[in-house]
């Protein structure tokens, strides 16, 4: 009975880790004093985002890393959107961009989708996230 209980408690504990490690991440916002163009860019870039709109958020995207080039979160927003309509070869190049302007960002480099196209995801990771490797 012990050892039922036991197994239980691990069982438990093991989905409360994998539901941790499957947890999706979106867009990222940005402060407007860091880059007050290029924030709105990004802003309406995730409004068309979350709206299921990638084509017209990358597009945003694109524009808030044209208005400033150092801002990680553009780049890891348009790497979101380009992999959202399947172009991963982009999508890579931004992620990696992305991971060196803010090499200390949890919210970009502990992200299953960045971590997936740049090839650092475990095996664990990538069963979680639906075993994709870009």
């Amino acid at each position: 009975m012990l050892n039922i209980k036991i197994r239980a408690v691990f069982l438990c504990a093991g989905m409360v880790v994998a539901a941790g490690c499957a947890t999706s991440f979106g867009p990222l916002a940005t402060l407007p004093m860091t880059s007050p163009v290029a924030s709105n860019y990004n802003l309406e870039g995730i409004k068309h985002f979350n709206s299921g709109q990638w084509e017209e958020a990358k597009v945003e995207f694109e524009r808030a890393v044209q208005a400033d080039a150092n801002l990680a979160e553009a780049h890891f927003n348009l790497a979101l959107s380009l992999h959202k309509i399947g172009q991963h070869d982009e999508a890579k190049q931004e992620f990696k961009i992305s991971g060196e302007l803010a090499p200390k960002s949890k919210q970009i480099v502990d992200a299953p989708v960045y971590r997936n196209h740049l090839g650092l995801s475990s095996t664990f990771e990538r069963h979680i996230s639906g075993g994709y490797r870009y």
